[in-house]
């Protein structure tokens, strides 16, 4: 391909293991710019013509830079979107795209009357077999009795409090976790009507909750970060009954190399093979996919800000019916 979309990544960590990973499987970009603050690395196997920029405000005024990919604590997102909206950047983010409803809701305003693509990096819809499982059971509308949602974690090892442990700036048990599993239910079984929840922010860190969809079904969702002496096992399982057949979305959570699986009882209906691979990177790959077609082709697409928004939203909506101790509907 000739004309391939420049594109710069903002930030390190994350930019570096995942989104650096992956946009180099998709031949529409050509990764010109990092930025972070350290020195180049031989740690980070960054090809050598792309230029390392210590202050991201100069990455993105790089006229030949097109696009950008953040991957920056979620505290500086909403200052980095406003600088990269006013100088017409097309924009991949890494979720949560901001750390509040206010900010969602601003951005949102403001990139409406800009020509810019835009994405939030909700990998799980873009998970093998979470794709196998919608295509091959969910769209042939399967009776659904129930839905038991559990993910089940270890608690980080920490010298320090980090922006992960801290709501305000986009961490928590909420925005590590559940904000996920919104958009990907969402995305399997349709929007949300009303939630009740009971939400444990800090040294407990656990989250309840029952949601309702617009399709009558339900699903009793609990989140835990478990403690270092827990007899629990840490999983990530979706449940999904319907008659006579139990289905089992599952991964194993001991490390970033486990992938999903799904089960009918006791039989494998899409296995993995051992990989070696952090199970993010395929499905943020399939998303700079969507992201790049946008720019290219002028269509819209999925997970994008206005999806962000509404996990915002919901959200919100979470914390204010476990303050209110009651069910909230979702407008």
């Amino acid at each position: 391909m000739k004309n391939k979309i420049n594109i710069g990544i903002i930030g390190k960590n994350f930019g570096y293991q995942v989104i650096y990973k992956s946009f180099l499987k998709n031949k529409n970009f050509k990764i010109s710019g990092f930025s972070f603050k350290s020195k180049r690395n031989k740690n980070l196997k960054i090809a050598k013509d792309i230029k390392i920029y210590p202050d991201w405000k100069k990455l993105i005024l790089n006229k030949k830079i097109n696009a950008i990919a953040i991957a920056t604590p979620p505290k500086l997102n909403f200052k980095i979107i406003k600088f990269a909206i006013k100088n017409n950047k097309h924009i991949f983010c890494e979720k949560p795209f901001t750390v509040s409803i206010e900010e969602a809701n601003y951005i949102c305003d403001l990139i409406e009357k800009k020509k810019i693509s835009h994405m939030v990096n909700y990998e799980f819809i873009e998970i093998d077999a979470f794709r196998f499982f919608k295509k091959n059971f969910l769209n042939k509308k399967i009776k659904i009795d129930q839905i038991d949602l559990n993910w089940f974690v270890k608690a980080r090892k920490r010298n320090k409090l980090s922006w992960k442990e801290d709501f305000s700036a986009g961490g928590s048990i909420m925005f590590n976790y559940v904000c996920h599993a919104i958009y990907y239910l969402e995305f399997l079984f349709g929007k949300i009507k009303s939630i009740k929840s009971s939400v444990f922010l800090g040294d407990k860190n656990n989250f309840d909750s029952v949601v309702s969809f617009e399709s009558g079904t339900s699903a009793k969702i609990k989140v835990r970060t478990l403690a270092k002496n827990s007899i629990i096992k840490p999983v990530h399982q979706l449940k999904v009954k319907s008659g006579k057949n139990t289905y089992f979305l599952e991964s194993k959570v001991d490390s970033l190399f486990n992938q999903f699986e799904l089960k009918k009882n006791n039989k494998f209906l899409f296995k993995n093979k051992v990989n070696k691979q952090d199970f993010r990177i395929m499905p943020t790959y399939h998303n700079s996919k969507k992201f790049s077609s946008w720019i290219l082709g002028k269509k819209m697409q999925i997970p994008n800000f206005f999806d962000g928004k509404r996990v915002h939203l919901i959200i919100y909506k979470m914390l204010l019916s476990s303050k209110k101790r009651k069910k909230i509907f979702i407008n």
